[in-house]
């Protein structure tokens, strides 16, 4: 699944583009009844280093659009702001993790996807819901703490043995 081969999808391309999409809202689903505590950082920071920029975008916006319809917050500002929080984290990956697959690097940089989005999803949380800054920030740093701290780890503990499994079976279809 090289990114410059081609501009179209395969078929089977689109299949494993579509069940990692799957994968990605699922366990956000699953780990939901634990504030912040998710997959979601880890796996757009290993599709991001497994698939690239634009195949990876191609799952944010899929999920993004799913995750806010099953939420049942399918709203223009909100859905916009968290596809714009995750894209910012992606791009962050696609660009200056780019040539590294130094764990703890990567783990840094799943910290700072984490932060990214929360920071960028104060703004259209503020506009919905009339809220101020600095109280909303306030009460809202615990979570963004945990939700880094459960990237970093699951980045720490998952990156280099996921991201193999990924790469193979990306070989693997590529040659069948």
């Amino acid at each position: 699944m090289g990114s410059d081969r081609k501009s179209f999808l395969t078929a089977r391309e689109l299949c494993i583009m579509s069940l990692l999409t799957v994968i990605l809202f699922l366990q956000e689903q699953i780990l939901n009844f634990l504030p912040n505590i998710q997959l979601t950082v880890f796996l757009m920071l290993l599709y991001t280093k497994c698939l690239g920029l634009w195949k990876t975008g191609m799952i944010v916006t899929v999920y993004v659009l799913l995750d806010s319809a099953f939420m049942g917050s399918l709203n223009p500002p909100f859905t916009g702001g968290q596809w714009v929080a995750w894209m910012a984290g992606v791009l962050l990956i696609a660009t200056v993790f780019r040539k590294t697959e130094n764990v703890p690097a990567l783990t840094g940089g799943a910290v700072l996807m984490a932060f990214l989005y929360c920071w960028i999803m104060i703004l259209p949380t503020m506009w919905l819901l009339h809220v101020e800054f600095l109280p909303y920030l306030a009460s809202d740093l615990l979570f963004e703490v945990i939700l880094a701290a459960s990237s970093a780890l699951s980045t720490l503990l998952l990156y280099e043995p996921l991201s193999k499994l990924l790469r193979k079976l990306l070989k693997y279809t590529e040659q069948n």
